[in-house]
């Protein structure tokens, strides 16, 4: 979930007045214990070796740690990070592997800094490759480095980058929704250190994103990650926690994720914690103590989510899903292991739109642990093809609402979707357009309402049961790859056996 059109996404919930008790899951419970790695130095991340995957174990299942192929394909990232002590700069220092897994010669690579269309600036110096010093040119405001090999990246090859960089972190809520920055008592950073880009079938995807849907569009890699911060801070990170300690006042804490899309860290001095496990997972959910209440509803919503739809589609690959209230102006937002929920729907007896907290925090929450499936494990072009995500997921969301109170509740939230498409007067735009084609009003309306309408005909078109084996085989054949709107149409035709140009140019093509 992202940016403004986000901040109303499931106003939605007052159709839904069947939706009664949760079914309880929740218990209060310790966080999971980490069992430490016998060669490996948590403060000293630049020197952990590119070919030691056993570092990602802990913050896997089983199950997937069985179905992973370890092939060193993946970006690999190595970061050594440090908060100030009055949380106005980041500084870091930075190691990526990177592998050419494409067919041709790549003559340069690019590294976005994503914190400069968030915030006040981030920089990049003593930049080598391979051990070289190197320089790179700036493009769009200072958000993209172009980085000119001395020799082209041949294919199968991998390079080594390090740098030096420096991320300003934002002391107000200035354009970025309350996603990046330090306000409200606590921390949160999202794309705060230089990212590589995905090089698809139209080359480096470095075009500047709209002001109205996601950021980011990145390929899977693995992360480790130090952070040091002041002692007082708890820290929520994306992964599992690798060795933590203190010294003179300065916390040290090392996480690892991967396969995964970002990193994400909040952080606070005023954080609690109830946690529970459904399956191999644990969930932790964090909010202040006054919203402990609001807390506990996260966590059981959360484990509800994840019990279906670790039916409906595999899995959920973690061992950890971390749930925070953060001071956001959107309602929630997604991240790898992290779903971070605005604060203000954690007060259950309040009514922020008009409607009981309880009913939209209910359908925020299942709205962005559905995009642990399609959005980090499964990824899509979030700028040219917004519908492969948002759309899926909120026709995912009505499944929840399905598998948790029938078929009333499914309709309750298909209705929200016509609610939202009528805000633009049912306008036959098509859903498969990049995000800037939309202004801001047609973009909710068309991705989030029209879009979800068109997965639910598709659904009618072929059968359920037969949508249902596609939507798992689909997220199944793209794990950790990136998914297009083009072999969507394709594999749903394959299970269908059936044309589904019509609906199609009717829907999706402009």
């Amino acid at each position: 979930m992202t940016t403004i059109q986000k901040t109303s996404l499931l106003v939605l919930a007052l159709v839904l007045s069947s939706c009664a008790n949760l079914s309880g899951l929740g218990q209060l419970g310790d966080q999971p214990q980490v069992t430490d790695q016998q060669s490996f130095d948590p403060f000293n991340p630049l020197e952990v070796s590119f070919d030691d995957y056993s570092l990602f174990n802990s913050g896997l299942t089983e199950t997937e740690r069985d179905q992973l192929d370890f092939s060193g394909d993946k970006s690999f990232y190595l970061l050594d990070v440090k908060i100030s002590d009055d949380l106005t700069v980041l500084e870091g220092k930075m190691k990526v592997r990177y592998t050419n897994t494409e067919e041709v010669p790549l003559e340069e690579i690019f590294l976005l800094l994503y914190a400069n269309l968030m915030g006040e600036g981030a920089s990049v110096s003593n930049l080598q490759v391979d051990g070289v010093p190197s320089s790179y040119v700036s493009e769009f405001f200072e958000s993209v480095l172009r980085i000119d090999l001395s020799s082209a990246l041949q294919p199968g090859d991998s390079t080594i980058l390090e740098m030096d960089f420096e991320t300003v972190i934002p002391q107000e809520k200035s354009g970025n929704y309350g996603l990046f920055g330090h306000f409200d008592e606590m921390v949160v950073l999202q794309e705060f250190f230089p990212l590589i880009p995905v090089y698809d079938d139209e080359g480096w995807d470095i075009d500047r994103p709209p002001p109205h849907g996601d950021l980011t569009y990145l390929d899977a890699s693995y992360f480790i990650v130090r952070v040091q911060a002041p002692q007082d801070l708890k820290l929520i990170t994306s992964g599992v926690t690798l060795g933590r300690a203190t010294d003179d006042g300065v916390q040290s804490e090392t996480f690892a994720i991967g396969p995964a899309r970002d990193v994400y860290i909040a952080a606070s001095e005023n954080f609690d914690v109830v946690s529970a496990k459904v399956g191999s997972t644990t969930v932790n959910s964090y909010a202040f103590p006054h919203l402990d209440e609001g807390s506990k509803f996260a966590l059981d919503v959360t484990l509800n989510a994840l019990e279906s739809f670790n039916n409906r589609f595999g899995p959920y690959p973690y061992s950890e899903l971390d749930v925070v209230a953060t001071s956001m102006d959107a309602l929630g937002m997604e991240y790898p292991g992290v779903i971070a929920v605005s604060d203000v729907l954690y007060d259950l007896d309040a009514r922020p739109y008009g409607i009981p907290s309880r009913m939209i925090l209910e359908s925020t929450l299942a709205h962005e642990v559905a995009h642990q499936w399609f959005y980090n494990t499964v990824a899509n072009d979030q700028v040219d093809e917004p519908w492969m995500d948002e759309a899926i997921v909120q026709y995912v969301t009505g499944l929840y609402y399905l598998d948790q109170y029938g078929e009333g509740g499914m309709e309750g939230y298909r209705q929200s979707w016509r609610d939202r498409w009528q805000r633009v007067e049912n306008a036959p735009i098509p859903i498969g357009l990049p995000s800037g084609d939309y202004d801001g009003s047609s973009y909710g309306a068309i991705v989030y309402g029209r879009g979800p309408l068109f997965v639910d005909e598709l659904a009618g078109i072929m059968g359920s049961e037969v949508f249902d084996d596609f939507l798992r085989a689909y997220y199944t054949q793209n794990k950790w790859g990136i998914g297009t709107g083009e072999a969507f149409r394709q594999l749903a035709e394959e299970f269908c056996q059936c044309d589904l140009s019509g609906p199609f140019e009717e829907w999706v093509y402009e």
